[in-house]
């Protein structure tokens, strides 16, 4: 069995690649990454189960591995999110070393904000992807508590570029895949003290209801479009009508041309 881990970019040098692998453990391990993932898996999970099929693949670690085993996938390749000198291949999500269309599931957990190239991460997923396959992502959202939490408190959220829903959408649009499901959850801001959490409860409720697009957390669930040679329309026959009229023409000139011969006769 191989040992598999991807680097978050090709540029990211050795010394980059340590400080950002620090800091990712740090909040992973963190009280603020549980509470999100607790709030955030039951959503996962519902994208998930809409795209079970014989081969999957998770890119990162940022899924509860309860998630996946309690789907029992036939077969699961995982990378790791650390880069690690002793794994036999080390992966690039913009880059996978895959053949096209093997997998019936990519699963990108928080992977694009992470990424310097997340157009091209899609696209490698898109290209990896069997006909009908699915892609379930997650992602946070610059437009939310959690993403003004970047600048005010930067240790109690995770470290990246966010990007919008809607822009992750038209991404997934440009490449073929049509969006089968979304959600957006998590409407308070990232806190370890349980008075605060309770202060912005209401949030929550409010939030589904009134300003549903003010989550901090999003999961996108999409389907590979198959290319199909269905004809759209009604078909025309404009230039075979204009033969028949110029045929019924000429015959009507011939008939008129033969009465005249007869009453001269």
């Amino acid at each position: 069995m191989f040992k598999i881990s991807f680097v978050e970019s090709t540029d990211v040098t050795e010394k980059g690649r340590q400080k950002s692998d620090v800091n990712t453990a740090a909040w992973l391990s963190s009280s603020y990454a549980k509470r999100y993932f607790d709030v955030e898996r039951p959503h996962i999970r519902a994208g998930i189960r809409q795209s079970i099929g014989p081969m999957a693949l998770q890119l990162g670690e940022y899924l509860p591995a309860s998630v996946v085993d309690d789907f029992d996938l036939p077969m699961l390749v995982k990378t790791n999110d650390c880069f690690d000198t002793t794994s036999d291949i080390v992966v690039d999500p913009a880059f996978l070393p895959f053949t096209p269309e093997v997998f019936s599931t990519v699963v990108l957990p928080h992977v694009l904000e992470r990424h310097e190239l997340p157009h091209q991460v899609l696209r490698e997923a898109h290209r990896v992807l069997m006909p009908e396959g699915h892609i379930v992502l997650t992602g946070f959202s610059p437009t939310s508590l959690i993403g003004f939490q970047r600048w005010l408190r930067p240790t109690a959220v995770c470290a990246g570029r966010y990007y919008s829903v809607r822009r992750v959408i038209d991404w997934l649009q440009l490449l073929g895949f049509d969006v089968v499901g979304r959600s957006m959850f998590h409407y308070a801001p990232l806190s370890r003290s349980k008075k605060l959490k309770s202060t912005f409860q209401f949030l929550e409720s409010a939030g589904d209801r009134w300003l549903p697009m003010t989550g901090g957390g999003y999961m996108i669930s999409a389907k590979k479009r198959e290319a199909s040679a269905t004809i759209v329309g009604r078909p025309r026959y404009t230039a075979k009508k204009s033969k028949l009229v110029a045929a019924t023409a000429k015959i009507q000139a011939n008939d008129s041309s033969d009465s005249n011969l007869d009453l001269n006769t």
